[in-house]
């Protein structure tokens, strides 16, 4: 994971200071020269929750981290994309799937505790139809439908969040 340390205005080392009196006390890093603040903002990402019958797509992943863990289809949203966009983009990357009429089920946030971590904010979508061939692609290395009470072990606690909210439906 990339550290910012040079300003990105004038180019002048960043310093890391404590903002503390403010609603929310953080260490932000800050320009000494031109004060531009820098925020460690988490990266938004989207998941597909897709039912057939009783049964969750996943997909085992095809690079870290987790390689070879199974988990939600999705990934990041990419600038110029909406959520939705981006959900039925890396849908169909990574499963060969066009879905559907998304319908959004819940946000989940992960919280990046390493040094300069940015966390992840994920909303997660129902695909409620579908079509094409079933298929792994992008960085999936496959893809395959599993009962709901019979699913492998799953990585994300985000991706958990998502599955037990559609458990309850």
């Amino acid at each position: 994971m990339t550290i910012e340390r040079y300003c990105s205005y004038c180019g002048a080392p960043l310093k890391t200071r404590f903002n503390g009196g403010e609603v929310w006390d953080k260490d932000r890093l800050v320009c000494p020269v031109c004060h531009a603040k820098f925020y460690r903002n988490p990266l938004p990402a989207v998941a597909a929750l897709v039912l057939r019958e009783g049964e969750l797509l996943l997909v085992r992943r095809a690079a870290p981290p987790f390689e070879g863990s199974w988990c939600l289809p999705g990934g990041f949203v990419e600038s110029g994309e909406d959520t939705v966009q981006a959900l039925l983009r890396e849908l169909f990357e990574e499963t060969g799937l066009r879905g559907h009429h998304p319908q959004l089920i819940d946000v989940a946030t992960f919280v990046d505790p390493r040094p300069g971590g940015k966390g992840v904010i994920i909303i997660g979508y129902r695909i409620p139809s579908y079509e094409g061939n079933l298929q792994p692609g992008d960085d999936a290395k496959e893809v395959r439908f599993f009962t709901l009470d019979a699913l492998p072990p799953i990585p994300f606690s985000t991706h958990r969040t998502l599955i037990e909210k559609i458990r309850g439906r």
